[in-house]
């Protein structure tokens, strides 16, 4: 039986013991489907609810000490500062849609990578197929220019609204006599010449060819991460389906 890799472990435990038993965590990652938003982890959503690609959104605590040519986020290492200077910080000078795009190709602008995985298949008490890659998408940018006043969370994009989808999304499909799986999304900053190309190459793919169903099985979480010279995981968040 796999062991689940050290970073979904450690981001498991953040979204289980931070928060106070009296109330429901709030994940630093926000997993946006076309009828539903995922913000409280652990919570269980249908397979109709989650069949189509999700976007995403990230919270500004979880991110450290970023800088863009418009934008300065570095009171977000606080998260006492965070609600008193952050938000104002962000909005200073709120880039507009066309500042975006020209973030997306400057070297000095964070791109992050997204990777979702079914950590149970095929049965929760028997996961021997896992971690199952449901999708990776590459080169995404934090939308700072579509924020308002009081708004924490930060909408990834890419140049196209996927950013660069080296894997593409399979929705949940546990068996029929399976218990709910876990299925859960990290959020990595891309270290400096890491790019969707990078990525796909690492992965041995050619121009327009995804990744086929046995390269998805009992993803080999930890050595993507070692190869790529991946950091902590910067934010996350899962649903049970």
């Amino acid at each position: 039986m796999p062991n689940e890799p050290d970073s979904i472990k450690n981001i498991l435990s953040s979204l289980i013991s931070e928060s106070p038993p009296a109330s429901p965590l709030r994940a630093p990652l926000r997993i946006h489907f076309p009828g539903t938003t995922l913000t409280t982890p652990g919570t269980h959503l249908t397979r109709s609810e989650t069949s189509t690609p999700p976007s995403f959104s990230v919270s500004a605590h979880a991110l450290d000490n970023l800088s863009f040519p418009n934008c300065d986020l570095s009171p977000t290492t606080s998260a006492a500062s965070h609600e008193s200077s952050s938000t104002s910080s962000i909005l200073s000078h709120s880039p507009s849609a066309e500042d975006n795009n020209n973030n997306n190709n400057n070297n000095n602008v964070p791109h992050y990578l997204v990777a979702g995985l079914d950590l149970d298949p095929p049965f929760p008490s028997f996961p021997v197929m896992g971690p199952l890659l449901h999708s990776l998408q590459a080169d995404m940018t934090l939308a700072t220019g579509e924020m308002g006043a009081d708004e924490e969370f930060i909408r990834l994009q890419g140049r196209s609204r996927e950013g660069e989808e080296v894997a593409g999304y399979m929705g949940p499909a546990p068996p029929p006599w399976s218990g709910p799986h876990r299925y859960v999304f990290v959020v990595w900053e891309q270290p400096k010449g890491v790019d969707g190309g990078k990525i796909r190459e690492e992965l041995g793919l050619q121009e327009g060819e995804g990744v086929g169903m046995v390269g998805r099985l009992r993803w080999d979480l930890e050595g993507f991460e070692r190869r790529l010279g991946l950091g902590r995981v910067v934010a996350g968040n899962y649903f049970v389906c």
